[in-house]
């Protein structure tokens, strides 16, 4: 018993000090994000994930779906999907950065992964 508790607890301070690692600040994610293009993989279904977060607000899939984008006053990253098969969805999620690394979480568990560039 006093092990699971042990692990229990462990487990919720390596939770929180991911949490803690999340980016927070509105401006810098916007930075971040305007203009890039992210080539990665969308790891529930393991498959190549490309979104461009133009500067005007929209964004863009490899398939062609489009939504448009927006930071949260607390840093999250926002979107909408306008058309494709996940049209009218609707999220806010988390980022972590290193480098030109980028981690997407949702509800604290990582869904993409990938790098950033610029043209």
């Amino acid at each position: 018993m006093i092990r699971l508790l042990t692990l229990m607890a462990l487990a919720l301070l390596a939770s929180s000090a991911a949490a803690e690692d999340y980016l927070h600040d509105k401006a810098e994610v916007e930075a971040l994000l305007s203009g890039a293009t992210l080539n990665g993989i969308y790891l529930r279904t393991q498959s190549a994930y490309t979104l461009e977060f133009r500067a005007d607000g929209t964004l863009a899939d490899k398939g062609g779906a489009a939504a448009r984008w927006w930071v949260s006053d607390s840093g999250q990253y926002c979107r909408e999907w306008l058309s494709g098969k996940l049209a009218g969805n609707k999220a806010c999620m988390e980022l972590m950065r290193d480098g030109n690394r980028i981690a997407i979480y949702s509800g604290g568990k990582k869904v993409a992964e990938g790098e950033l560039s610029r043209p």
